[in-house]
């Protein structure tokens, strides 16, 4: 929250920079103009200390007017006007009348132009928040928080191409919600939603590293794509997620269940990503995983074509493979 709150601040500071920076050119022609009618011979009659405070006041009106300016930087610019005609004042250059209005004059422009440029603030503020809002919504799934499908191919993209160019094995991880639908048949929707936040945030407890990458990609699918991980490490973190499921303890609401609690199926498929590999290819032989995963029984995963059961490690699975 707090990261978002300074991007959309630096995003506001950056917009009101340009804003001013598209200003500055004509406000100083018109300052520059006005500093020639008020000058000239023309302007009439009147003292040049007056002229002076005259203008100092002008272009701190026109500055606050034109751009979006700090109340430090407003303030900044009434102390150089003021003390322009505080010390034309106190040289005897100007009546302390004509001192007294343009203080007042002074003071209510600082006053209305911070009020301005808050409300100007708080409406580029807004249309940023808006914005990031939009793009969150559009890259995340409300419920879970996780990313949505379109969130996993921004963030997958990038991530199979930095594995193609520095020839990093990748990972995916598949997991499906054993017999969802009883849940939400028997228990009622809300507590469906309910089920999915808590496997949702099983599954960030998991997988911490910041390039792992959790989505939702289906009702109750869950899609983890993990970076630079080898076969082990992957059948671990399958397994550690697949008994983080269970430890939940939400009881099964399903005859035809595997497990006395909610548990999940997952399919695993790895690659290690050539120059003409494609994701799509990935994500089919992921899911290929998880239909025999789910036709095995469920509760259990499936890697490499082969059937394993919650517990067991890679080393006896290789064993098991030896002696066979």
């Amino acid at each position: 929250m707090a990261d978002n709150e300074n991007q959309v601040s630096q995003q506001v500071e950056d917009k009101i920079k340009f804003y001013n920076r598209q200003r500055a050119g004509l406000a100083i022609v018109i300052v520059v103009f006005i500093g020639i009618l008020v000058f000239s011979m023309a302007a009439g009659g009147e003292a040049l200390p007056v002229r002076l405070s005259a203008f100092c006041s002008v272009v701190l009106l026109l500055c606050n007017a034109v751009f979006v300016l700090s109340f430090r930087g407003s303030l900044l610019l009434l102390l150089t006007a003021t003390s322009i005609t505080a010390a034309l004042f106190v040289l005897k250059q100007i009546r302390f009348e004509l001192f007294l209005i343009l203080l007042l004059i002074n003071a209510g422009t600082i006053f209305i132009s911070s009020k301005t440029a808050q409300a100007i603030i708080r409406s580029f503020t807004n249309e940023k928040n808006k914005i990031k809002r939009l793009e969150t919504e559009a890259t995340k799934d409300r419920l879970t928080q996780l990313l949505n499908r379109n969130g996993l191919e921004q963030a997958v993209g990038t991530a199979w191409a930095f594995c193609k160019r520095d020839k990093k094995n990748v990972g995916v991880i598949l997991a499906d919600i054993d017999y969802f639908k009883s849940y939400n048949d028997t228990l009622g929707h809300l507590e469906g939603d309910n089920i999915l936040k808590q496997v949702a945030d099983s599954i960030k407890s998991c997988f911490r590293r910041e390039t792992d990458i959790i989505s939702r990609i289906g009702g109750d699918e869950f899609l983890i794509f993990l970076s630079d991980i080898n076969d082990e490490h992957l059948l671990e973190m399958a397994q550690v997620l697949s008994s983080s499921i269970i430890d939940l303890k939400v009881k099964t609401t399903s005859e035809n269940d595997p497990c006395d609690f909610l548990s999940v199926s997952i399919g695993i498929a790895t690659s290690m990503p050539q120059p003409d590999d494609l994701l799509i290819d990935l994500y089919k032989t992921v899911d290929e995983a998880l239909y025999r995963a789910k036709k095995a029984g469920r509760n259990c995963i499936s890697f490499h074509e082969k059937i394993i059961q919650i517990g067991t490690s890679m080393d006896e699975l290789q064993a098991t493979a030896a002696n066979k």
